[in-house]
């Protein structure tokens, strides 16, 4: 078996979802990737969110706003674990793809930046991340990734 993929789900695809894919990433868990998207896309993803990530040593010169769909066409990575950041879930959240996992993180945008609400997720998002690689949860999904380590 090859990379297995992890699919960080938020809305809008603008700030959550793509700290989440980033900072999984960054953590380099072996036998494992990330990618995000949302189900009603923004045009880029959230000024405030990249500037957070840089500030914390992430690069994030790369990131994009994906909506769902392109997972769901011919060729796309096959996803093996689907973690949901918002509290509004899609209306066809039973068709997403493998199990799937609730994280519920606030949105920082409707604090409008202020408060920190954008380093907040992060926070909150870097250690959900930490929790579920030494969980693990992913070793449960991809057992033959136990052997390979």
């Amino acid at each position: 078996m090859g990379i297995r993929t992890l699919l960080f789900v938020g809305r809008r695809n603008a700030a959550r979802s793509v700290m989440a894919e980033t900072c999984f990433n960054a953590a380099g868990i072996a036998g494992w990737r990330a990618f995000s998207a949302g189900w009603q896309t923004q045009n880029s993803v959230d000024r405030r969110a990249i500037e957070v990530l840089e500030a914390n040593g992430f690069a994030a010169d790369a990131l994009t706003s994906k909506p769902v769909a392109i997972f769901r066409q011919a060729g796309a990575p096959a996803i093996d674990y689907c973690v949901f950041l918002d509290e509004i879930l899609p209306p066809d959240v039973a068709d997403y793809p493998g199990p799937r996992d609730f994280w519920r993180i606030a949105d920082p945008s409707r604090e409008g930046g202020r408060g920190g609400a954008y380093q907040a997720a992060l926070g909150a998002i870097s250690h959900r991340v930490a929790l579920l690689a030494a969980s693990g949860r992913l070793l449960e999904l991809a057992p033959e990734l136990a052997i390979a380590s």
